[in-house]
């Protein structure tokens, strides 16, 4: 099985994670090995990153790699597709920019500013350009409690408050007054959501449909959900 912690320790090029991340990263992209899939990752920082994806993938994967700073959108890597762009992720005309000859992407991994306000709108921009089947990954959600961050413990407007709310969205479907706009055209088709330290990781549809199951031995017709 692929490990990209080993990956990692072995990078000719810098990136710096926490140690923990590899064991969820090596659990949510085993789906993807062989399948070519198409990553963004925001926030390249010294290329170490991008590094690991490749390999971990052997280069069959195509990496839409952004960063705010064009110094770090120029590595070479053999045999690899990889595209670069510079964006500033809090900037909606950047991202309308880039957008434009896009037609979706499996894997986007916001390991960019950190700032909450910064991954809520990203999250915003991008989650409609997932494509089902997809994972959305946020990495250091940590900051949404560093008050040198604008963080703090239940403080509104961090990115953990906010994603306290998906799990709402997710139940939409059963909720009986009108869904807001957010849930049926921004979050259409969440499958998912889970929560691990310091990261949080969405799973994208197709959703299934809502179809009761009930075993024939216990089958019961006068039997109801509550």
């Amino acid at each position: 099985m692929k490990s990209t912690r080993e990956i990692f320790y072995k990078l000719k090029l810098l990136s710096k994670k926490w140690e923990h991340y590899f064991d969820v990263y090596d659990k949510i992209l085993l789906p993807y090995i062989g399948k070519r899939p198409k990553l963004l990752e925001i926030g390249v920082a010294h290329g170490g990153s991008i590094e690991m994806w490749l390999k971990y993938f052997e280069n069959d994967v195509v990496i839409y790699a952004v960063d705010a700073n064009k110094d770090f959108l120029g590595y070479k890597f053999d045999n690899a597709e990889v595209h670069y762009s510079c964006v500033h992720q809090g900037q909606s005309d950047n991202w309308e920019a880039f957008l434009r000859d896009k037609n979706g992407f499996d894997i986007i991994i916001d390991d960019g500013s950190h700032d909450s306000s910064d991954q809520i709108f990203t999250l915003h921009t991008l989650f409609p350009h997932l494509n089902d089947g997809g994972i959305y990954v946020i990495e250091d959600t940590h900051t949404s409690y560093w008050t040198e961050w604008g963080g703090g413990l239940h403080k509104q407007g961090t990115l953990i408050e906010y994603m306290k709310n998906i799990p709402d969205i997710l139940h939409v479907p059963w909720i009986n007054h009108k869904a807001p706009a957010v849930a049926t055209e921004i979050y259409k088709n969440i499958k998912s959501i889970a929560f691990y330290d310091s990261m949080v990781v969405i799973e994208k549809g197709p959703t299934a449909p809502k179809v009761e199951a009930v075993s024939s031995k216990y089958k019961n017709p006068n039997f109801e959900w509550n």
